[in-house]
């Protein structure tokens, strides 16, 4: 009988290193946790004690000044000129998590404090992405023919060139609000927020398109409590912040710095479910009364929200965010649950013939993956390349058939990439064959002639191939801590860990590997494991292993476990509990 072969693991380059060991126990000797902690915060950069006091403690008070980002000074401007001369505030999103946040928190704040704010998504069934010439005829159609306002985009507007001048000739002013990649040429705006632009000051260029958003906000509050105006002094600003880790969690920017400080605070007002419309979403998917997670917003609650976007009517998501009855907020969110399974069904239906032809893109030697799906719904395009980047370890780019009743053969396409490829400078090697496109590191969107597919498949994935030092690295198990000593399995050491929350991009779930364990009372139940993990002779660790049940394997004798250490709650009850992700036999 074969051995079976033991898997490679990849610990992080500084692991057990005499300098980690030591920041371990100065962790330990200050903030009372375990070393191993200590230790694994080293290994993700936090290497002296005050770095590890903001790391543990973020505050809102650690946030940079609003005026430190570039355009910042001039947009509160034109804004108090727009306040003071009664003029209407027209706010474009974007359809997605991000962008329906986004507008939901500048139109909450314009209209609690007294001024007339109107707001428009584009439908992604319909419409070109981002602003358009119909979006914004669309937004000044809400202002009963008054000339003049203030249009701001929000998660969206820092390539429309052509569209931001238009509607300067609609004798608006324009406010871009962005956090994606600018392009060589800015549009001609009275001001552009992006914290990625080249020469702005804010120390911090990993925003979200809603953490900008909330940035503005602040200046404002500021700005007009500076003015005059009532009550602007005194509006607390926290209540916001649940919006803003929705977004930021939903469009996977990392979450550290700054987006750590946002998140980490949102969450706090997100899990006291006071936006009545928030409230019931979390009545729909089990998480009504309890603490709220990063994980629950990006795999319960943003995909419910996304779902209005994908499907075509992102309003939904912004009156859900909005609602002040509860009644109507119960329907809203019951409408976004039945658009979720929906939402699931549309990508079932398109996977599996996806999944086939990117197999044979791979067998063919391709690294930078192109796929048309004439069938394929056009709210999945993001989520299905998300599943074909993560599945094959490539970028992705999903195209289906653009609608626009012109008559053009166009192709709508979405991409995700993988960590060490930044898809949008791929893309712009890419640019004489495309139409529009947009995005950041690890996800873009596009237009391009039906006819120039071929083309762009095979440029595609030249500039892709540029990076086949990151496709050849070997892939084995990335684990962040080694437990020697298994007793440190206690409610103790699992409290502790919460304090390095929120986990996401940049600040991953910690993955911890024990090995010789042994397995209790294992149970297969519709092909998951149930278990009792033996920390010592007297006590036992409740587990779990996700579709790991298996007759053959002997779970009593000793193995390798390779696990996260998650809070749970089971009927309301909050407990401890290892979610196992490889048992491998010793």
């Amino acid at each position: 009988m074969s051995l079976p072969i033991q898997p490679t693991y990849i610990f992080p380059p500084q692991a057990g290193s005499p300098q980690a060991k030591r920041f371990g126990e100065m962790i330990a000797g200050e903030f009372g946790l375990a070393s191993q902690l200590g230790e694994l915060m080293h290994h993700r950069g936090v290497q002296t004690l005050d770095a590890a006091q903001e790391f543990l403690y973020p505050q809102l008070s650690m946030l940079p000044s609003p005026a430190t980002m570039k355009g910042m000074v001039q947009a509160t401007e034109v804004i108090l000129e727009a306040w003071k001369t009664r003029q209407t505030i027209f706010i474009h999103g974007d359809y997605d998590v991000d962008g329906i946040t986004a507008t939901a928190l500048l139109t909450a704040f314009f209209r609690e404090i007294g001024i007339s704010a109107v707001f428009y998504i584009p439908n992604r069934l319909e419409e070109r992405y981002g602003l358009s010439v119909s979006s914004i005829n669309r937004l000044l159609a809400q202002a009963d023919g008054a000339r003049g306002g203030v249009l701001i985009t929000v998660d969206c507007g820092v390539s429309a060139v052509q569209e931001v001048a238009y509607a300067r000739s609609q004798g608006l002013r324009v406010i871009v609000t962005d956090h994606h990649e600018p392009q060589a040429v800015l549009p001609e705006a009275e001001a552009v927020l992006d914290p990625k632009q080249r020469d702005c000051g804010f120390p911090f260029a990993q925003l979200s398109g809603v953490g900008v958003a909330f940035f503005l906000v602040m200046a404002l509050r500021k700005a007009f409590a500076e003015q005059g105006l009532p009550g602007a002094a005194a509006l607390n600003l926290k209540k916001y912040l649940d919006l803003t880790a929705l977004g930021t969690v939903a469009d996977v920017v990392p979450l550290i710095g700054v987006n750590r400080i946002l998140v980490r605070a949102g969450l706090e007002v997100l899990s006291a479910q006071n936006r009545l419309g928030l409230r019931c979403l979390c009545e729909c998917c089990s998480l009504a009364d309890r603490e709220i997670l990063a994980e629950d917003i990006a795999y319960k609650l943003a995909p419910r929200i996304n779902a209005a976007g994908r499907l075509g009517f992102p309003r939904l998501g912004v009156e859900l965010l909005l609602a002040e009855d509860r009644d109507r907020a119960g329907q809203l969110a019951a409408e976004l649950e039945r658009m979720n399974a929906e939402r699931k069904q549309l990508e079932q239906q398109s996977l599996a013939a996806i999944e086939e032809q990117c197999a044979q893109q791979i067998n063919a030697g391709r690294d930078g993956l192109a796929v048309y799906q004439a069938q394929c719904h056009p709210g999945v395009l993001g989520i299905l390349a998300s599943r074909i980047a993560e599945r094959f370890n490539r970028p992705a780019i999903i195209f289906t058939d653009e609608h626009e009743g012109d008559g053009t053969a166009r192709l709508k396409g979405s991409g995700r990439s993988v960590t060490g490829v930044h898809l949008f400078q791929v893309l712009e090697q890419c640019a004489p064959l495309l139409e529009q496109f947009g995005g950041h590191a690890m996800a873009g969107g596009l237009t391009i002639d039906k006819a120039s597919l071929e083309s762009f498949a095979d440029l595609f994935n030249r500039q892709v191939a540029l990076y086949s030092a990151v496709f050849a690295q070997v892939r084995g198990i990335e684990i962040d801590c080694y437990l020697d000593d298994k007793s440190l399995l206690n409610k103790k050491f699992a409290r502790a860990l919460q304090m390095l929350q929120p986990f996401g991009e940049g600040n991953l779930e910690p993955t911890f590997l024990l090995s010789g364990a042994k397995l209790a009372q294992p149970l297969g139940v519709n092909g998951h494991l149930r278990f009792q993990l033996r920390v010592s002779d007297q006590e036992l660790f409740p587990g779990i292993g996700f579709r790991l049940a298996n007759d053959t394997q002997d779970f009593q004798a000793p193995l390798d476990l390779v696990f996260h250490l998650k809070r749970s709650w089971f009927r309301g009850t909050e407990r401890d509990q290892v979610q196992a992700l490889h048992l491998i036999p010793l």
